[in-house]
């Protein structure tokens, strides 16, 4: 992936600094995706849904957060392509979503998503970064905003899911942690 070093028109603490972090974690797990031999199916399962994970909050902290910031600042059509590129990359979350290691196709999701992935980054830290920046926005508070609405979204995924007609849930539900997904509803 292309990286550009953060300038001093991005504080520490502020969104850019933020997103950035976010773009070197998803890096870093796509990286230890890569060093996993095929047989570690457990791990390759468990970095995979981290993945997921990660990217999805963070293109829905984008979402809310980093594009509507840069309306005005940028030609519509460049938020209409990564608002694009973000749908895409929840379709491929979501195929991954049913799929397991040994899967035919799930390396090659991986792959894809990879590639996605790389690109978009590329386009946001070197065309939408740099845009955000020349705006003067206040990226301390975009920062701030940005940190309490991403604590809220995992506090909500950690909380237990509420009781349907009077009856709580049980078993693989109850007292999960948030991150595990009910996905791979289809048997082995």
């Amino acid at each position: 992936m292309v990286q550009t070093s953060q300038t001093s028109a991005e504080p520490p603490g502020g969104i850019l600094a933020q997103l950035r972090a976010d773009h070197a974690h998803v890096r870093a797990l796509f990286h230890a995706f890569a060093m996993l031999d095929r047989e570690e199916e457990a791990q390759r399962e468990r970095v995979v849904d981290e993945l997921c994970d990660a990217l999805s909050m963070h293109a829905l902290l984008e979402d809310e957060l980093f594009y509507p910031a840069l309306r005005g600042a940028v030609d519509d059509s460049l938020l209409e392509d990564a608002a694009l590129e973000h749908d895409s990359t929840r379709e491929l979350v979501l195929q991954l979503a049913s799929l397991f290691p040994d899967d035919e196709y799930f390396d090659v999701c991986v792959a894809v998503l990879a590639d996605e992935v790389e690109r978009h980054v590329a386009f946001e830290e070197n065309q939408l970064f740099p845009a955000l920046a020349r705006t003067g926005a206040d990226q301390l508070g975009l920062g701030l905003r940005l940190r309490t609405r991403r604590a809220q979204l995992e506090s909500d995924l950690a909380a237990a899911p509420p009781a349907i007609d009077g009856i709580a849930p049980r078993g693989l539900l109850g007292g999960a942690s948030g991150r595990v997904r009910e996905r791979r509803s289809r048997p082995r």
